[in-house]
């Protein structure tokens, strides 16, 4: 009977200690290899410089802070949660960017990719309903291949989630004076997240109930609780999203 409290009492520890790292890619867990399929690494020079995901199988998004070098050697990472990892990459030559007309901004890209065979690609993820809101409280995911602590600088190889959530715009822009309108906002306050994404995560997607609802944007201060992370609101580019998927706009090539 007491071996069987031990292994009990240990099991318990373990458990909680799963759900603190859960709970703040700070400090992130890994994904497992068959979940979150549609995340992409954009690279340049085999090296990782922003997240994205897809959308469709020509087309994925990502963080219109997202630079790189049209000329140069940049790729798209799909399939993989691996980066290190060359035997299941699959790797597509970026063909072009899409970027909205002046007015409507520069936060979000889309990236045309040249597939051979896009019925090989992974399934892509589902943009959330733009009539459908993101509520206060909600718990959501985001994920990437940023730092997984503080003290780390670069990329890491492994793909990472971690749990977030939601809170209020009045919370948020108390915190960020000028906030923009098309923007969502997770932790920032000490009763919510510990955790959040940091350099290189920019351009994933923030995920709540199955489905992209934001862009994940540029995070140098990768302090938790600290200032709150923020999101480009997809919602608010749907429709410009919507017209390209369904070629009704055409990139330049």
């Amino acid at each position: 009977m007491r071996g069987l409290s031990k292994f009990l009492l240990l099991f318990l520890l373990a458990c909680q200690d799963q759900n603190v790292l859960g709970s703040k890619i700070i400090n992130g867990t890994t994904v497992d290899d068959t979940l979150m399929k549609y995340m992409v690494s954009v690279e340049e020079d085999d090296e990782h410089i922003c997240g994205g995901f897809l959308v469709s199988k020509h087309f994925v998004v990502t963080h219109g802070g997202c630079e790189f070098d049209e000329d140069g050697k940049v790729m798209v990472i799909l399939g993989t949660h691996d980066l290190s990892n060359p035997g299941f990459k699959i790797k597509e030559h970026i063909r072009s960017t899409c970027k909205p007309p002046p007015g409507i901004g520069t936060d979000i890209m889309l990236i045309k990719i040249n597939s051979k065979k896009p019925e090989k690609l992974p399934k892509e993820i589902q943009l959330q309903d733009p009539k459908t809101d993101v509520k206060e409280n909600e718990k959501c995911q985001v994920a990437g291949w940023g730092p997984v602590n503080n003290n780390d600088n670069g990329p890491v190889d492994q793909l990472h989630v971690v749990d977030v959530t939601v809170i209020s715009p009045k919370a948020c822009k108390d915190q960020i004076p000028g906030l923009r309108a098309n923007a969502i906002c997770t932790g920032g306050q000490p009763t919510t997240d510990n955790g959040g994404f940091c350099k290189s995560d920019a351009g994933g997607p923030l995920v709540c109930k199955g489905k992209a609802v934001g862009i994940a944007t540029v995070n140098d201060d990768c302090s938790f609780p600290g200032l709150p992370n923020v999101y480009v609101d997809i919602s608010k580019y749907r429709s410009w999203i919507d017209k390209i998927l369904e070629q009704k706009i055409v990139c330049k090539m």
